[in-house]
Order: C-alpha cells, then structure tokens, then sequence
C-alpha cells in the first residue's frame, strides 16, 4: 500500500471521522519511526487539540486524489505530542460521476433541467446530490420547496462541514446549496479549501451522480466548473441569441481547454428536426471555428406545463412523469448512464474539486 515520505518539522493538515473534530487542523512533525508519527499537540481557537485515542484522522495532501487515513494511538499531554499510525492510502474502488451543466444565458431552462434530470437519475437508482452553484441566482431550494438554513459559506467559515448543509429534498435526491459561498471559491485560502476538500471526500462515498448545476454565461467561477467535470452539458434553446451565447460560452472553454467534448441539449424545440438544423448549424460553426463538435445528447420539447410546475415549485417529472418533457429528460438521463466516463483522466467529486483548485494557481 502507497505511503508517502514524512520528515521532522513537516506541517500537516487533517481532519477526522469524529463529529467533534470536523474542522481542519494544523500539526508539525516532531518525530517519524517505522510504525508511526509523532506529532504535536497544537492550539485550535485558544485550545489544545487533544483527539481521542482510537480516532480516525483523513490527511488533507494538497493536489492529491488519494485519501490518506491514519489511526490516533497515543497522546502525552504533559509533553504536548500525540502519536498516529503511519498514513496508508485509504482503498476507494468507487468514484462518483460529476456531471456540470451550463449555459450561455440565463432563462434556457438550465435549472429545471438540472433539478427534473436529477429526481430522473434517482427514480433510476442513482444515488444523486444537486450542487446549486449559481452565484446569486441560487434557486434550485426554491423550486424544490425546500429550507436551507446553512450553506457553504457556513462551511468556509467553519461552522459545518459539507454533511451538515446537505438537504434530503424529494425521491431521495440531495441538495447541497451552495449560496453566497461560491463566489469565496476563486479566493479560498489553505484552511478553507481542505475545508471543502475533505466534505468532498465525504460526498464521494455517498453519491452515485454528482449534478452542478452552474451559474449562466462565462464568469470565471462557471468555467471552472465546466471544464473541471466529468461530463459537461451544454443547454440552448432555438432562439438565435441564445445560441450564440452558448456559443460564446463553448468558445471559451475551447480557447482554456480544446480537448474538452462537450454535450449538447436543445431545449423547447417544436419538433425534432428543427432540434436537428439546430444542433447542425451550431456545431458546422464549432467545428469549423472552434475545432471542437459538442455531441447533441438530447433535445427537449416546448412543454407548456413546465411553467405551471415553475410557478407551483413542483418539479414536472413529480407530478407528470409521462408529459413530453420528462419523457425526453428520461431520454437524456438513459443517454447518460449508458456512456462511460473517459478513462483518458482522473474523474469522481475528490478529483473534480482538485482539478478546480488547480485551475486557479
């Protein structure tokens, strides 16, 4: 099993397993032997950290996927060192698929997209968590009625970890809001981003399908979600300003990042062949300016109903599994499980949130 090289005066950052230590923490190396590390007894908040012998403690290693765990075996109080079992590599055979939606303006239909696909994948039986990721405009907790007293910026700040902000919304799906917080992203320090780092690491164990659903256009905080993702889908609808604004959107990622292959997703189309010379027309422009051919995953109808869900905050798939529009978002969630994830680069949420990370050094 993979270990890592410690050495005497090494700073560490971890957390642990314990509901009474979720923060994160600092330590430095006092002594390494074979079977374990010695480490000092530091100050948190005014207070000695004195954990529980027999806790399980996660190393946060920065630009890492790997979980690094050790087991806290000893403490001496009287000499300020508590000890650990050397850090091993902790096994995760599973990774979650972290799928980003985006587009290039707001009013497409984005976040009912996001929130019906979701409640679809878990009628499935994904285990889903929705990412409301839009700065600002976060309303995927009203749409699905729903009370969310903490956020990220609860987390950033300490208060939480990601497990407490989670909301169970309806057919199972989970919703992690994420507020005013998101914006904190693109300047995070050390100690908030493994904040956030080891919620994920939580997060991957218990979800199947990882839904972000982005603010609209191309701030810098959207394109690092986009292109951090496993899946990225691209959602339009037929009006002419709105395809150039997606456009405008999948030139952006081009111009970071050419080998990205997006998804695309017509929405509140009259009929299939006019999602087609759509589709046609935006990708012979991709391709022929851009070098890169969005994928058409989908298309959705003009449904009327889907403003009557709006306004009533009833997701369309909950009350009206069998109208035109869920029926096509079942097309696209069946489409979506059925393709793998690329093997070419590292995927799942602990990966995702370092590939974030690393896109803002």
């Amino acid at each position: 099993m993979e270990r890592l090289h410690f050495y005497i005066g090494q700073r560490l950052n971890f957390t642990t397993d314990s509901e009474l230590f979720h923060d994160i923490y600092s330590t430095e190396v006092k002594e390494v032997f074979p079977d374990r590390l010695e480490l000092a007894i530091s100050l948190h908040k005014g207070y000695l950290l004195l954990i529980p012998i027999g806790t399980v403690v996660r190393w946060l290693i920065p630009d890492s996927n790997l979980v690094l765990i050790s087991r806290v075996i000893s403490r001496l109080p009287a000499k300020q060192t508590w000890s650990v079992s050397i850090p091993v590599v902790k096994r995760q055979e599973r990774r979650s698929r972290v799928i980003a939606i985006g587009s290039g303006k707001g009013g497409v239909g984005k976040t009912t997209l996001a929130i019906n696909l979701s409640l679809i994948l878990s009628s499935l039986g994904k285990r889903v968590i929705i990412f409301d990721a839009d700065i600002g405009m976060a309303n995927v907790e009203v749409l699905l009625r729903l009370n969310t007293p903490l956020n990220l910026t609860n987390v950033l700040k300490g208060e939480c970890n990601l497990r407490d902000i989670l909301t169970p919304g309806p057919l199972g799906i989970k919703l992690l809001p994420g507020s005013s917080g998101i914006s904190s992203f693109t300047n995070l320090n050390a100690i908030q981003f493994n904040r956030i780092i080891s919620g994920f690491a939580d997060l991957e164990e218990e979800c199947d399908i990882f839904i972000i659903d982005t603010g609209a256009g191309i701030s810098e905080v959207v394109l690092k979600f986009l292109e951090a993702a496993d899946d990225l889908l691209l959602v339009t609808n037929t009006e002419p300003h709105a395809m150039m604004d997606t456009y405008a959107l999948a030139k952006a990622l081009a111009f970071r990042n050419p080998d990205l292959k997006p998804f695309l997703i017509i929405n509140r189309c009259e009929n299939e062949n006019e999602a087609l010379k759509c589709s046609q027309t935006f990708n012979k422009a991709a391709l022929k300016f851009l070098k890169v051919q969005p994928e058409l995953l989908g298309w959705i109808y003009d449904d009327k109903k889907v403003p009557k869900s709006l306004k009533n905050q009833k997701p369309l798939f909950i009350t009206e599994p069998h109208s035109d529009y869920s029926l096509q978002v079942l097309y696209i969630a069946n489409k979506l499980i059925g393709k793998k994830v690329s093997a070419e680069r590292p995927s799942g949420i602990v990966s995702f949130i370092n590939k974030f990370k690393r896109n803002f050094g």
